[in-house]
């Protein structure tokens, strides 16, 4: 993408919070997901886990562990996603190894199967809470261009009951740590922008 091309597509994007509920096809949103797929992670971990939920009950019973305010975005979207962050970083790597094993040099394949190994295995908990909290930030970055990138709108919910509660409405494995819902889809609102500081606020040089 150029850079005009990037920088109109940055500054059109505007949290949608109510869509008109027609349905996002399901090619699209793999197309999406692959597109978002392609952020950046450190050591290549790509740790997300994207669940499209498509249902009718799925969504019912999620909106149970939503806060009330964000109902109507999640009720009206004409696609919802969540986004979980796998922990069992050891076993990501065997499987990127496992996957790559075609494509991936001997190089890489020695980084996938030992030294990232011996890497992550010496995470504490705070540590692998934080390196999964900036990967699902960079992958979400990703997605929300991707959306816009389509022609449809979106917004990040926070506001839900972040527990395990939700692997067994979604029927997903535990290993996978619930981060964010995004519901999207076409809309006639076009969102407002937000206020942003300048760089006199937000950059130093040294």
């Amino acid at each position: 993408m150029e850079e005009m091309e990037y920088l109109e597509l940055a500054q059109s994007r505007h949290a949608v919070k109510k869509f008109d509920s027609k349905k996002v096809p399901l090619e699209e949103i793999k197309d999406i997901i692959k597109t978002a797929r392609l952020a950046p992670s450190g050591i290549n971990i790509q740790s997300w886990h994207f669940v499209v939920i498509d249902s009718a009950e799925a969504k019912a019973a999620l909106l149970k562990e939503v806060n009330p305010s964000n109902h109507e975005q999640i009720e009206t979207a004409g696609g919802l996603l969540m986004i979980f962050a796998d922990s069992q970083y050891a076993e990501r790597l065997r499987l990127i190894s496992e996957r790559g094993s075609k494509e991936l040099s001997s190089l890489d394949m020695e980084r996938f199967t030992q030294r990232y190994q011996a890497y992550v295995n010496g995470f504490d908990a705070e540590y692998l809470n934080t390196y999964m909290s900036i990967t699902t930030g960079l992958v979400t970055m990703n997605l929300l261009y991707a959306i816009y990138d389509k022609g449809y709108k979106a917004n990040v919910v926070l506001g839900y009951k972040r527990t395990e509660k939700i692997n067994e409405i979604l029927k997903v494995d535990k290993k996978y740590r619930p981060e964010l819902i995004i519901p999207f889809g076409t809309s006639e609102e076009t969102g407002n922008p937000s206020f942003r500081l300048g760089l006199e606020d937000i950059m130093e040089i040294r």
